[in-house]
């Protein structure tokens, strides 16, 4: 690195130091290598299903990764549900702990002052060295960027993820076709609910399974018509609870919530209980990622549970005069960073290296299957065949996590043919249609440029989470949720529409 370079990156690491509390590692010995050359690498991220590389196979999977990528690796595997608090503390934190590579789902406020505060490496140069990162989709990187800077390497998703998964067998008992519309929606929760779909006689069922995680809330406002985050209107950007269709969408909701077709208990609900209900056949639909779904059928296969049949719906229209909307993915399910706790250029290319590597066929095939014998067979025709048995699977599927992505989506790799359910053919084909309905954010890629987003929005995200939830479950009433929304107005929140448009004016000239 040049001198004048050397000198930018130590005034940085001091701005970090002062605003990140010691983010840049404080005499860390964690960015080091052993006497073999392999590289100590500290990663946290997500852990979403509990357990996460279980028992002695679990192990030889991470000894494995090990072997191939030539890190020793501590990974803290952090759970969904309590995930930001962690990211906040981590980050608040600093020293020894400080992992030199955290995932996160978002573009949050804690990220986007770690970057300002230079506690996060820009990493955009360096990637083009790496085979697949330097793959990596422009339009997908622009989204991430935080003050025109790439801090991370996204975690790639399909851009039509995201749908209903419904029990097509209670559908078809009760005479309803696959939904388009709201109402149709609707008409299925509410069959679900009051006509015993199940036909056991009693009324044991309900419609729509909700948990604490708002991505479902978000992908249903887009079926009214709401943005996916901000809205251009007469040229200007404006956050999605203003806008009329937003509020149609949270009184829908709570319509839905006052005639039990959703749980009122839903926002104490745990991330790992969100396909529960439909395991145990009490709720008949989901609305997420369309794979969430898929995992509820390959359970009902896996435990030879006759009769239960999923299907899946990518987008609906408000009504029969209004197109197909759902919500996009920003074609990633947010990024890594590289925090300072790697000292030097070295350090992040060695983590670099590492994520590059987890996108080498041998390590995608581990991640998204196993091991051959234990979790996948490979037949005569050369197919792969995967275990569908969650139980087992803990073995292995938390290894995904460490994946980039940064090429193919999961399970879109070119290395694998497999031999798979009709399910899971319907679910890939849904996630393929679904990408021309799928509303992006426009403000995805310059919200990160708002100064009082950065100082602010952990406060301000809160007033408009927490009153959206308060409302549906019947906590407040119209007129206290505008005025949480006036609140969120006074409290930096019109400061932010003015900064996020002023940056928006900049990118469209």
């Amino acid at each position: 690195m040049k001198t004048k370079q050397m000198k930018k990156m130590a005034a940085l690491g001091l701005a970090a130091a002062t605003a990140a509390g010691c983010i840049t590692g404080c005499g860390s010995k964690q960015a080091s290598v052993d006497e073999n050359g392999n590289y100590n690498l500290k990663v946290m991220t997500y852990d979403y299903f509990g357990n996460p590389m279980k028992g002695q196979v679990g192990e030889s999977i991470v000894d494995q990764v090990e072997a191939y990528t030539k890190v020793n690796l501590d990974v803290m595997w952090t759970p969904k549900d309590n995930y930001d608090d962690k990211l906040n503390l981590v980050l608040a934190g600093g020293g020894e702990d400080m992992p030199q590579i955290i995932a996160t789902e978002t573009k949050s406020p804690a990220i986007i002052n770690a970057a300002k505060a230079g506690a996060l490496w820009d990493i955009e140069e360096l990637m083009k060295e790496f085979p697949h990162l330097k793959n990596a989709n422009e339009a997908v990187n622009d989204n991430i960027r935080i003050g025109g800077k790439l801090y991370g390497v996204y975690r790639g998703r399909a851009l039509g993820r995201n749908g209903l998964s419904y029990r097509k067998d209670w559908a078809d008992k009760l005479g309803l076709d696959a939904p388009e519309t709201v109402e149709d929606v609707y008409n299925m929760l509410y069959a679900f609910t009051y006509d015993d779909p199940d036909g056991n006689g009693q009324d044991d069922t309900y419609g729509l399974a909700l948990i604490k995680y708002t991505a479902p809330l978000d992908i249903i406002q887009t079926w009214f018509g709401a943005p996916n985050g901000w809205e251009e209107t007469d040229g200007k950007l404006i956050p999605e609870h203003q806008t009329e269709e937003y509020m149609e969408a949270l009184k829908w909701l709570r319509q839905l919530c006052e005639e039990g077709l959703i749980k009122k208990d839903f926002p104490t609900r745990d991330a790992a209980t969100k396909s529960d209900d439909l395991k145990t056949q009490k709720a008949g639909m989901l609305v997420d990622a369309l794979d969430d779904g898929r995992r509820v059928a390959d359970y009902f296969e896996n435990q030879n549970i006759e009769g239960p049949e999923i299907d899946f719906v990518g987008a609906i229209k408000a009504d029969e005069a209004s197109e197909p909307r759902t919500m996009a993915t920003l074609g990633c399910q947010g990024f890594f960073v590289i925090t300072k706790a790697a000292k030097t250029e070295e350090d992040v290319r060695r983590c670099l290296d590492f994520l590059d590597k987890m996108n080498d066929e041998e390590m995608l095939t581990l991640a998204n299957y196993g091991l051959e014998g234990n979790h996948y067979t490979i037949e005569a025709d050369g197919r792969l065949t995967r275990s569908h048995d969650a139980a087992l699977n803990q073995e292995y599927q938390a290894m995904n996590q460490l994946v980039s992505y940064t090429e193919y989506a999961p399970n879109m790799d070119p290395y694998v043919t497999l031999n798979e359910t009709e399910v899971y053919y319907r679910q890939q084909e849904t996630i393929e249609a679904n990408a021309q309905y799928a509303i992006s954010d426009p403000a995805a890629g310059i919200l990160g440029d708002s100064e009082e987003y950065t100082k602010n929005g952990v406060a301000l995200d809160k007033i408009i989470e927490d009153a959206r939830i308060q409302f549906i479950v019947g906590q407040i009433d119209e007129d206290q949720l505008r005025a949480q929304w006036d609140l969120w107005s006074k409290s930096g929140g019109d400061k932010v529409i003015e900064e996020v448009n002023a940056a928006y004016a900049e990118l469209k000239k």
